[in-house]
């Protein structure tokens, strides 16, 4: 008998161990590390290299009906010209240029600094900005009458905001990628600005002389793009060596 419950005592003792094992080695599954997928390469900016080039605009850029501005006594009773063509010697302004595909590997955080929007004599400063999502916009208004500005996007939230006449800056900003966002002051019918969100830094507006630079773009194959508000969109193939500075141009005609 009492070999039958030495037995019994036994087996006991070997199925409660059998079970500590298990639950241990559970255990230690269930804790080991899931291994860290590789971060994004940076740029390594002493091998980057840069764009440069110049917009060109062929045609006659024709007349544009003059801006009337006495509706508000607050701002200019002379015409003004509208931005919508800016031609100086053949060159066109204001025309956005970016890279818009080939930096895949990349991942880029967007600057603390902000990009400035003005609001003075009525007209949006700069007319064509870009910036990246989730960097700053900070908006002024230096003019002594009271602006709204309302952002229409189709990938950003929308927004519609008053801002009082030389009143503090009003601070925003746009957390997903979107090209060519009108920016329109409701009371002001003729004002419009276009800003420009992107992913990385990799992008331009043409100066008054047609002119853009793109610096620091690591090496490797892109599709650059000049986009206008009235004349459309033109792209091109470019590569970019180390340390290299490649040329890039772009010719819109007049519609």
């Amino acid at each position: 008998m009492k070999s039958i419950y030495l037995s019994v005592f036994l087996c006991i003792l070997f199925c409660v161990g059998c079970g500590k094992s298990e639950k241990s080695g559970g255990e230690t599954a269930a804790t080991t590390p899931t291994p860290a997928s590789p971060a994004a390469p940076p740029v390594d900016k002493s091998t980057a290299g840069a764009i440069t080039g110049t917009v060109v605009f062929k045609g006659s850029a024709g007349k544009f009906k003059t801006i009337d501005m006495t509706q508000d006594p607050s701002c200019p009773i002379e015409p003004q010209t509208p931005d919508v063509l800016v031609v100086n010697n053949g060159k066109l302004a204001n025309v956005f240029v970016y890279v818009k595909d080939g930096l895949g590997q990349f991942t880029f955080s967007p600057p603390s600094g902000p990009v400035v929007l003005d609001q003075k004599g009525c007209r949006y400063a700069p007319h064509v900005l870009g910036l990246m999502a989730g960097q700053p916009l900070k908006i002024l208004n230096g003019d002594l009458t009271e602006h709204n500005v309302h952002p229409m996007p189709k990938n950003n939230a929308d927004w519609n905001e008053s801002q009082m006449a030389r009143s503090a800056p009003l601070t925003k900003s746009f957390q997903h990628p979107e090209i060519m966002m009108p920016v329109q002051c409701n009371q002001h019918p003729w004002m419009k600005a276009y800003v420009n969100v992107l992913p990385h830094p990799y992008f331009a507006v043409t100066a008054q002389d047609g002119s853009f630079q793109i610096k620091d773009l690591p090496p490797g194959e892109y599709t650059l793009t000049a986009i206008h508000e009235k004349l459309g969109e033109q792209s091109v193939k470019i590569k970019i060596n180390e340390k290299e500075t490649a040329k890039a141009s772009f010719s819109f005609a007049a519609q």
